[in-house]
């Protein structure tokens, strides 16, 4: 759904006293906002990613993170979509900062699930860029995640497998 705000402005027009010959011409500006959905950044930010603009597919991925948190909505596809972004450019610390913030997300919006498997991705970057103490925590967070009855079994078992 795209939201529009339309600012218009109107030109003074000329007075009676001066000469119209020389006075301006009245004219209209329309100045239009799009206020685009989570969805379509999201899409914008794919095609961006697939032309090979990294920074415009990040920018774009960031702005629908930032509105679905707004939202109170869990940005997952966003989140990732600039994670993969940042890892496509070698800025390691700052996609494993954005699942970080995921993570915290699915946490206070009591997605337990989502939540583990952000944080198996995100110890498997950390741990992948030789930041294995970075990880430690979330490992730790796992491990209690592995008895919560809102992690799916299979999730379950891929902590599991992944942490033995």
């Amino acid at each position: 759904m795209y939201t529009i705000a339309l600012a218009v402005l109107i030109a003074v027009a000329p007075t009676p006293e001066r000469d119209h010959r020389s006075a301006p011409i009245p004219h209209v500006t329309r100045a239009v906002a799009v206020d685009e959905s989570a969805e379509r950044l999201i899409e914008k930010a794919r095609e961006a990613q697939a032309r090979g603009d990294l920074d415009g597919a990040y920018r774009d991925f960031a702005r629908a993170v930032r509105r679905q948190r707004a939202d109170g909505v869990l940005a997952v596809d966003a989140s990732y979509g600039a994670a993969h972004v940042l890892v496509m450019q070698s800025r390691f610390r700052e996609a494993a900062d954005a699942l970080e913030q995921l993570a915290a997300d699915a946490n206070l919006l009591g997605d337990a699930n989502t939540e583990a498997q952000v944080l198996l991705d995100l110890v498997s970057l950390k741990v992948s860029h030789h930041r294995r103490a970075a990880a430690r925590p979330d490992v730790l967070r796992l491990q209690a995640l592995i008895t919560d009855v809102r992690v799916s079994t299979d999730t379950q078992r891929l902590i599991k497998a992944r942490l033995s």
